[in-house]
């Protein structure tokens, strides 16, 4: 099990996903917990590298409650990570387990926050391309947070063929992405649309 990855103590693994390992880690400098997503990927292509460095920088700029922050791109060896807000809580994938399905009203004060997350991931030029349950955590306090961009993409990007492959969970991809389109903000709000039914009812 993974103890340290450059500078930062690693205390558990919390999340795992097709792009990288999530660990909650304590940073020794500042003295205090972060989330460090681990991209799988080794990264000694010079392109990549800054490829990844452009999409954290731009991750980095979103201010909103409901998205996670990303406050740093990490390096170490020749494996890059970005360094993130630690949210304590769960996911609503954990929370239905748990609880079972949700009421009307509490799920649709949840899909209310999503799409304000969405609106401003969407106004910033991102697909998140990857919205479920598992996505989506509730603070402690209350607070619903997007996470996990690793399938995101910039729109303009994702519009050039061949450029990006078909990525996401299939329970919740809208149809057309199955016929080799483009992801769009549409097909996020499609997916928004598939969570708020399975949150409420357990089915897909």
């Amino acid at each position: 099990e993974l103890e340290r990855w450059g500078k930062f103590e690693v205390r558990e693994r919390i999340g795992q996903g097709a792009f990288g390992h999530v660990y909650r880690v304590w940073d020794p400098e500042l003295r205090t917990e972060f989330a460090l997503k681990i991209l799988h990927r080794r990264v000694s292509d010079a392109r990549l590298r800054r490829a990844l460095l452009d999409e954290g920088q731009t991750l980095a700029q979103f201010i909103h409650p409901n998205v996670v922050r990303v406050l740093a791109v990490e390096s170490h060896a020749d494996q890059m990570a970005l360094r993130m807000e630690f949210v304590r809580g769960e996911t609503l994938e954990e929370l239905i387990i748990r609880n079972g399905t949700l009421s009307a009203r509490e799920a649709t004060l949840i899909a209310e926050d999503v799409c304000r997350a969405l609106a401003a991931v969407h106004q910033a030029g991102f697909v998140h391309r990857d919205i479920k349950p598992g996505n989506v955590m509730r603070e402690q306090a209350g607070r619903i947070v997007l996470m996990d961009f690793g399938a995101g993409h910039e729109a303009t990007e994702l519009q050039m063929p061949g450029r990006v492959p078909m990525v996401g969970t299939p329970l919740y991809m809208a149809p057309e992405l199955f016929a080799g389109a483009a992801a769009t903000p549409t097909s996020d709000v499609y997916s928004v649309g598939v969570l708020l039914y399975t949150l409420v009812s357990g089915r897909y």
